[in-house]
């Protein structure tokens, strides 16, 4: 896993409790939190789920799977 990607899961990890932190999103990684959220979710089911404990995982998986199912308006 590259510092980006760790950088993504800290982030995702950090804002969960939070709401998400979607207006930092774009300014800390240069993606829309679309985007944003479907990275994590794609590192969390496929590459580095074995560097997550269980709960973590699943934490971050509904997170991003809820973010991803009802995304902010945009005005």
């Amino acid at each position: 896993m590259d510092s980006y990607e760790e950088a993504l899961l800290d982030f995702a990890l950090r804002w969960s409790g939070y709401g998400g932190g979607e207006d930092f999103i774009f300014t800390e990684f240069g993606i829309p939190p679309t985007t944003f959220y479907q990275r994590v979710l794609d590192l969390v089911e496929k590459r580095f789920a074995t560097l997550l404990d269980t709960p973590t995982r699943e934490h971050l998986r509904r997170h991003c799977v809820a973010k991803l199912d009802c995304p902010p308006m945009m005005a």
